[in-house]
């Protein structure tokens, strides 16, 4: 057998990282899934249809309100009315009963109507962050699981090669036995290789479908589905920004659009409260048919009514300045929350690229030491066919170079993961789902 061959099937796998087109494809295609499946989102996207139906009804309260009613008194001391005829007393009303349909008009509300629709609104921006924040948390989760799982794929393809490697080389060996070149101890040592290599293919394809089953729970396939991912992971092309993407994600991120907003509510609810103490004026217009009809007769009758009513709180035990205070100090904590959470994500962003930056430093010099062992392979190989090498030096300059091989899944992997945080970190993920 040509040894040449040999080394270029080992080099071969190299050319694995230069798939592009199927890892995006796929990715963006399960992200979507993933969205589309996620319990979590279809809650936070319930609570907004909810919050816009608040605005809805906040925004009704400016409008005319019909309303029936109906009352019914009675006097045990009765009304009495006055006499018709000289000497013929009035007769006597015990009973008082009508039924009412009145149509009130809100005139002035001290800004109660005004302020409660800004809040309802308010709130509407909060649940939209919050569908957000779902949205990029998903997001980040499914890529994670992609990864993962193609990660495991790359892992067991690389098994396998390995371990075919290992067996042309077992044929190599038992051509030489055969010939009586070499020793049986020779064969023996390579078969305890190719054995070892065969049980880590096993190894490598359970944890390969498991991390399938994975990726099908979170995207909201049946978890034996035979999901396909593509063959390897991508080599993530970036480049180094400036130093303004704090600023962006302070831009983009929703947990900070969705504090903000909460801090303009809790503003906005201390005007509702306060509003509630200023004078209050409102017009019914209605008709009403019961006894006493019009005349103080006790027989039923129909009559309408046209009136005004203005309230002016005056005093009430400092109730106003208290329901206030309390919402006020709502609003500090919200503040509070804000600086804390903003905190917090400068403390992402600078993290995750730092991440960033040293795996793709791992990731280089992976690279790096891949190319080495392969050529190590090479020329271990050649010291063979002269009789210079020993077959457990052949062997071990194979395995050294899957295990950097390995080494260099990780960091590419490693890499991707890196990536996708930053992304998430800067608030990239948010805007995608935005457009």
């Amino acid at each position: 057998m040509d040894m040449k061959k040999l080394l270029f099937t080992l080099l071969s796998l190299f050319l694995f990282q230069f798939i592009y087109a199927q890892q995006d494809t796929l990715l963006q295609h399960y992200r979507q899934m993933a969205l589309n499946y996620q319990q979590r989102i279809k809650m936070a996207e319930h609570q907004l249809s909810g919050a816009e139906s608040n605005v809805d009804a906040a925004s009704s309260g400016r409008l005319p309100q019909l309303d029936f009613n109906s009352r019914y008194r009675y006097f045990g001391i009765p009304l009495k009315q006055a006499p018709t005829e000289v000497g013929i007393p009035g007769e006597e009303l015990h009973n008082f009963y009508s039924l009412n349909l009145d149509l009130y008009q809100p005139v002035l509300t001290g800004g109660y109507l005004k302020n409660t629709q800004k809040a309802a609104e308010f709130e509407v921006e909060m649940m939209k962050s919050l569908v957000g924040m779902s949205k990029q948390d998903i997001m980040l989760n499914s890529d994670m699981v992609y990864w993962r799982a193609v990660s495991k794929k790359e892992t067991y393809r690389l098994q396998q090669k390995y371990m075919e490697t290992i067996g042309k080389f077992l044929k190599v060996i038992q051509d030489r036995v055969d010939e009586e070149i070499v020793g049986r101890n020779e064969l023996f040592q390579a078969k305890v290789r190719y054995n070892d290599a065969e049980y880590r293919v096993i190894m490598s394809e359970k944890d390969y479908n498991v991390s399938v089953m994975d990726l099908n729970r979170l995207i909201g396939l049946p978890v034996g589905t035979s999901t396909n991912v593509t063959d390897s992971l991508t080599v993530i092309n970036w480049v180094k920004t400036n130093d303004t993407i704090t600023k962006t994600a302070l831009e983009q991120r929703p947990e900070i659009n969705y504090i903000r907003n909460q801090i303009s509510k809790k503003e906005i609810e201390e005007k509702v409260v306060g509003s509630q103490y200023n004078p209050q004026l409102g017009i019914v217009a209605g008709g009403k048919w019961g006894s006493p009809s019009p005349g103080l007769q006790i027989e039923p009758g129909f009559n309408y009514y046209l009136k005004a009513q203005l309230t002016v709180p005056i005093f009430h035990w400092n109730k106003k300045h208290e329901e206030v205070f309390s919402i006020r100090q709502q609003t500090e904590i919200a503040r509070l929350q804000m600086q804390e959470t903003e905190d917090q994500v400068r403390l992402e962003v600078e993290s995750s690229y730092y991440k960033l930056e040293k795996s793709q430093e791992q990731f280089d010099f992976a690279g790096g030491s891949l190319e080495n062992a392969a050529q190590n392979v090479s020329v271990i190989l050649d010291r063979y066919n002269e009789g210079l090498s020993s077959v457990l030096e052949v062997l071990d300059a194979q395995l050294d170079w899957q295990k950097t091989y390995m080494n260099y899944i990780v960091s590419k992997y490693q890499l991707n993961v890196a990536y996708s945080q930053y992304l998430y970190s800067i608030g990239e993920y948010s805007r995608m789902t935005s457009n």
